[in-house]
């Protein structure tokens, strides 16, 4: 039985933590979130998705059918971003030390005190390194279908 109940106090600290990291990762993410204040989508049919709602979304490595059609530029960026910063560690391996470092920093949240912050210095980095890691997933991908084809 007490062997029960740390494994519950354990996964309940766990649980806490997890609960956490996804509130600060909220709060990031909120700074910049929808700063034109749209209540309806991209597309203007549907209303506008909530901080939570992209979250989720971008909270993946395979955003497999999902291209957001429904957020403005600010927010489809920081939602790329997110997703390439989940994609940096899971293909290490097929990067250069250099390109890990570039694509690194560029995904990553802006945390520099000596640095004033920029808005657009950010997402226009945070484009570059979605759209590099963008590109490296393509060539693992290309690069698995052809080692499978021919059984490198």
């Amino acid at each position: 039985m007490p062997a029960q109940r740390t494994f519950s106090s354990i996964s309940s600290a766990s649980q806490a933590s997890l609960r956490q990291q996804y509130e600060q990762s909220l709060q990031r993410l909120a700074v910049g979130f929808n700063t034109r204040g749209r209540m309806y989508s991209h597309q203007g049919k549907d209303f506008y998705p909530s901080l939570e709602d992209v979250h989720n979304r971008s909270n993946t490595t395979v955003p497999e059918d999902n291209e957001f059609e429904d957020l403005g530029l600010n927010d489809f960026i920081i939602a790329q971003r997110r997703i390439a910063h989940h994609c940096v560690g899971r293909r290490r391996e097929f990067m250069s030390v250099h390109t890990h470092g570039l694509i690194s920093r560029g995904v990553e949240d802006w945390d520099m005190d000596d640095e004033p912050h920029s808005g657009e210095v950010e997402v226009s980095i945070g484009y570059a390194a979605a759209i590099g890691m963008a590109a490296i997933e393509s060539d693992v991908m290309l690069s698995e279908r052809v080692s499978s084809l021919f059984c490198f």
